[in-house]
């Protein structure tokens, strides 16, 4: 009996294809013919990714939305069983995959939330892929579709996503016809709530959005009082002065965190004899708590009160709690008041 000759591509793609524009059927013959590569042994894990890739792309692109991206979050599951790293190739299958699937129904989602789960056990970064989280940041953006869209840009942590996230937070606030500092502390506090924090997205978002609402066309332009040199040579060059004291507190506080005690300096040591620079942020937070509703929200103090035990090393209360933190915190803080 003569030797089976191997499967490849060109021999089980076409038959696949060919069944289209019964797109039912391309769908459960992808579906049956993968199933057997998987099964077999060894597991034929690249030609199945290679066939769900291909025929998702073709039912996405003849509008099978459910059916196509059910092919596409079968290719996340099987590279992930694969253990396939990710890497522009990789990353490419997905995005590709993405741009076809339209925004209606539940299907982008279920596509989007494999592919970070994908990212977040095989890529570099507990919080997914930087370059995929932009990707997806920028898609929901362009479709004004804010709330996802910050969910992303954030999790990336890329100088770029940054910049779109302060592009974006500026339409938001109506080009600074609302208050922009809510928005503003929206793009500092979660970065600056990593261990350690990350203050180069944090400051990149804040430079940018700064410089969309000192700019002419700005609505906020005449809100804004002066500016003083911040006096120091890494972070912001001055704090522009405005009528919105939350969005003055956002600068202030990224300029003191950036004077934080360094890693492995105690306590005792960071706070001397005058307390230093933790006496510092209990005062900048305590000032601005009684000047601005914003900061003076529970969940803004809770999200200040950890910077001020993991940054300034400054002794937890009691009887306090981080139960879902940062979602509490954003959930906060479109609450009004300045």
């Amino acid at each position: 009996m003569p030797p089976r000759r191997p499967q490849t591509l060109e021999s089980l793609l076409p038959p696949i294809l060919s069944l289209l524009p019964n797109t039912y059927s391309a769908h459960q013959k992808a579906l049956t013919t993968t199933a057997r590569l998987l099964h077999a042994s060894p597991p034929q894990y690249g030609l199945a990714i290679e066939i769900l890739f291909a025929v998702a792309k073709e039912l996405l692109k003849a509008g099978e939305a459910g059916s196509g991206s059910e092919l596409g979050v079968r290719m996340i599951n099987v590279m992930g069983e694969a253990g396939i790293e990710v890497n522009e190739s990789s990353r490419a299958n997905v995005t590709q995959l993405l741009a076809l699937t339209p925004a209606a129904g539940p299907w982008r989602k279920k596509l989007v939330e494999a592919a970070v789960k994908w990212t977040q056990a095989h890529g570099q970064c507990p919080s997914g892929d930087p370059h995929l989280q932009q990707y997806i940041g920028e898609m929901y953006y362009k479709e004004r579709q804010y709330f996802s869209a910050e969910q992303h840009l954030l999790a990336s942590g890329k100088r770029d996503a940054s910049i779109v996230l302060a592009d974006m937070m500026f339409e938001w606030c109506g080009k600074g016809a609302l208050d922009p500092g809510p928005f503003a502390l929206r793009g500092i506090l979660p970065p600056l709530l990593h261990s350690p924090p990350s203050i180069v997205p944090a400051f990149t978002f804040l430079t940018t959005f700064l410089a969309h609402l000192t700019s002419p066309s700005s609505a906020f332009h005449a809100s804004l009082a002066s500016s003083i040199p911040s006096q120091t040579s890494f972070s912001l060059p001055e704090i522009i002065v405005t009528a919105s004291q939350s969005l003055n507190f956002a600068q202030l506080a990224l300029v003191t965190i950036q004077h934080a005690p360094a890693k492995g300096v105690s306590g005792v040591q960071a706070r001397g004899t005058d307390g230093g620079i933790a006496r510092e942020w209990r005062d900048l937070c305590a000032r601005y708590s009684k000047a601005s509703p914003v900061v003076a929200q529970p969940e803004v103090q809770e999200a200040l009160s950890q910077i001020a035990t993991e940054v300034f090393l400054i002794p937890q209360p009691r009887s306090s709690s981080n139960n879902d933190l940062l979602q509490n915190l954003m959930g906060s803080l479109f609450g009004g008041g300045r």
